[in-house]
């Protein structure tokens, strides 16, 4: 045996670590690592759009079109979805640009978007359903429902796992591909078996005596629905939420499932687009794992105010805005799975009025929705753009509403 041939081998295992060690390190940061790659210019879009309007609300219709033109363009959206309901009926919905920029497939009322964080409002909602029946108990201890967690959940309920004050962390980094939790590329069978990403993990603070926003507690909470309502949350939340709200267009965003109606999402910044990374959202279900349209989203809202689904002492109990253990309100006005702001200012100040929202951010995709119960009001407006800034539908969200509570305010 030659002498070269002798070191060769002596320096291969050392070669295939290190072949090793870079695979890991590209597979842990990819998305980081790539993330320069693969842009390209948005394209030059005809503006394809559909709508549907009550013929009594032409007027308003027409601002609203244009409005939601404005907005797309503005935004550097794909496309971009609304609906708007005034007095418990739905008034107006639109949607400009296309669901698909390679395919050049245009968007219509019936595609589905990433809700995020507003799937947070879906799994209030169920919640509401079981308190309503007494199927679930929010003041016990979350391991009456799942004793596999760690004792340290003892002091944890329902009711602070779902308005996030009880001390369950957020996304983190994982020893998997890709790094970034939010991220997940890894399937989970059930919202039980995604606890485990973080159940190990130390609670941030006493529980009930601070406020973190964790989509992980939001989780927490849909697996206690689960087993209190004795089948699979998905399920449960088809059965329970989507059927009987005639949310016909509303599911899980499972990531097998062969979904024409589906959005293509995407990343946007500078007139420049990607497709954005595939995730698996097995992760979140109850917290951000959900597809849905404008208008399902409208029936959604409106079920959040009025309807026979729940009394009027179960809303209240869903609707009020939770104290931590110094008796102070917390930092967000955080109910169970909603937001309550008890006076908001509309039209330049002539309307007060109480505003209940969640918005929401997912890979590729934002939602926000609000809801003015005084007016039996809710918009709805998504996009299948990923975005930093948590509010940026907020402001298209409200002008829409504007256009509309200004004719109601003429009749």
């Amino acid at each position: 045996m030659s002498f070269n041939t002798m070191r060769w081998r002596h320096r291969a295992p050392l070669w295939l670590a290190a072949a090793l060690c870079c695979w890991v390190l590209f597979r842990l940061f990819e998305p980081l690592l790539v993330y320069s790659m693969g842009w390209q210019d948005l394209p030059d879009q005809a503006e394809p759009a559909r709508r549907w309007a009550d013929p009594a609300w032409q007027v308003s219709a027409d601002q609203a079109d244009a409005a939601l033109s404005q907005a797309r363009r503005r935004l550097d959206a794909p496309a971009l979805s609304a609906a708007v309901m005034i007095d418990g009926q739905r008034v107006w919905a639109g949607a400009v640009g296309l669901a698909d920029l390679d395919a050049r497939r245009p968007v219509d009322l019936e595609t589905r978007f990433r809700l995020g964080s507003s799937s947070k409002a879906v799994n209030g909602f169920a919640l509401g359903l079981l308190m309503e029946s007494g199927r679930i108990d929010i003041e016990r201890s979350i391991r009456s429902y799942l004793p596999e967690l760690p004792a340290a959940y003892d002091p944890v309920t329902t009711r602070l796992a779902i308005s996030h004050r009880a001390g369950v962390p957020d996304y983190g980094l994982c020893l998997c591909f890709p790094i970034w939790e939010h991220r997940n590329q890894r399937h989970f069978n059930g919202v039980r078996e995604a606890l485990a990403v973080f159940d190990q993990r130390p609670l941030l603070f006493t529980p009930g005596e601070d406020f973190k926003y964790s989509s992980y507690g939001a989780n927490l909470a849909g697996a206690a629905i689960e087993v209190a309502a004795g089948r699979d949350y998905g399920e449960f939340i088809t059965e329970a939420v989507f059927k009987p709200l005639g949310m016909q267009n509303s599911v899980l965003d499972i990531k097998s499932a062969v979904d024409p109606r589906r959005a293509a999402f995407y990343e946007v910044t500078e007139g420049r687009y990607k497709p954005a990374e595939p995730v698996d959202n097995s992760i979140r279900y109850p917290s951000g794992g959900m597809l849905s349209t404008p208008s399902d989203m409208l029936r959604l809202g409106q079920a959040w105010f009025e309807g026979d689904q729940l009394s009027a002492a179960t809303r209240a109990s869903l609707l009020t805005v939770q104290k931590l253990a110094n008796g102070k309100e917390n930092p967000q006005g955080y109910a169970l799975g909603m937001r309550v702001a008890e006076q908001r200012k509309l039209l330049d100040g002539r309307l007060q009025t109480r505003l209940l929202s969640h918005h929401g951010t997912a890979v590729g995709s934002t939602s926000y929705f609000a809801i003015y119960p005084e007016y039996r009001m809710v918009v709805s407006v998504m996009m299948n753009k990923g975005q930093e800034n948590l509010d940026a539908l907020a402001p298209e969200a409200r002008r829409l509403a504007e256009i509309f509570l200004a004719e109601r305010l003429k009749r």
